[in-house]
């Protein structure tokens, strides 16, 4: 077991600890914790993007940033004229995304290391919504903007995505560990750690289950992975000037998002929140997998 799975056994247990006691978690309190997580963690890890990319690639600032808002706000468009497909193409780039940070350990084939990224992810994804169906069916009904939403996750292709990916992601790795014939330890470990994202789907409301995995799974791995990088490159490099590396992209975004969430709510901003939260992810999400597809590349 490596230190994220045991840090995220640990939060799994306290927090089943807290239901046994309580019975459930109020979702205001809920959305508080995630956003503080998702502020320590969840969002300064996409944060020296242009930092990553610049310590391998002789570009000029101005242009890095160019491209970078400019896919940002492409995608944008994409949502007004195309929602579901947005949609769509957001759990895509997501599945493929987490599924690199997760195997990025591995030695796979180039021709299908690829698709076995993404199939980690719609691993991932698909049992996160198999478990959390009508939860997620609910919440897009709750504003009419997200109503249309609602027969995506309702798809009959959500059991097969489910149950297919994860018998073919175990038979790969299965496979894998016998033709390389690698400690059977870094197997056990792998599938403990889908255990344990299949246990806290199950158990809890999506926004505590998707904000563990995120910040405990993904979240302060990519983190460490930047870090020992970064002190590669930048000999000089500590923990505090990583920080502070991290610190200005990170209170920009805040900034944004505090100013948007006050247009939301004085109504300035004709969007539900929920719209908002999956979109900003989303646009965020694309340009900081390709910077990432480089950076492991």
């Amino acid at each position: 077991m490596n230190r994220y799975s045991f840090t995220y056994l640990v939060i799994v247990y306290l927090l089943f600890g807290i239901y046994t006691l309580n019975g459930e978690i109020d979702i205001d309190h809920q959305l508080k914790a995630a956003l503080v997580l998702m502020s320590l963690f969840g969002i300064p890890h996409g944060a020296i993007d242009n930092v990553l990319f610049l310590s391998k690639h002789k570009v000029p600032q101005l242009m890095f940033y160019s491209v970078y808002l400019s896919t940002i706000a492409v995608y944008c468009c994409f949502w007004y004229f195309f929602p579901i497909f947005s949609l769509l193409f957001f759990f895509l780039i997501s599945a493929f995304h987490f599924g690199e940070s997760q195997l990025s350990d591995y030695a796979f084939k180039s021709r299908f290391k690829k698709s076995i990224y993404t199939l980690w992810g719609v691993c991932l994804l698909s049992t996160l919504v198999f478990y959390n169906q009508s939860e997620l069916l609910i919440l897009c009904q709750t504003f009419t903007d997200t109503v249309q939403f609602g027969h995506v996750f309702d798809h009959p292709s959500i059991d097969y995505l489910f149950y297919g990916s994860n018998v073919m992601l175990i038979t790969i790795l299965c496979l894998k560990k016998y033709r390389d014939k690698n400690n059977s330890q870094d197997l056990l470990a792998e599938l403990f750690q889908l255990f344990l994202i299949h246990l806290t789907f199950y158990l809890f409301p999506i926004v505590i289950s998707f904000t563990l995995y995120f910040i405990f799974l993904h979240s302060m791995k990519v983190l460490t992975q930047e870090y020992n990088y970064l002190r590669e490159v930048r000999p000089a490099l500590n923990l505090k000037k990583f920080i502070v590396l991290l610190l200005p992209h990170t209170l920009v975004s805040l900034i944004f998002l505090f100013l948007f969430y006050i247009g939301i709510q004085t109504q300035v901003l004709p969007i539900s929140l929920f719209l908002f939260s999956v979109i900003s992810i989303s646009v965020i999400t694309l340009p900081h997998a390709i910077i990432m597809t480089n950076f492991y590349d």
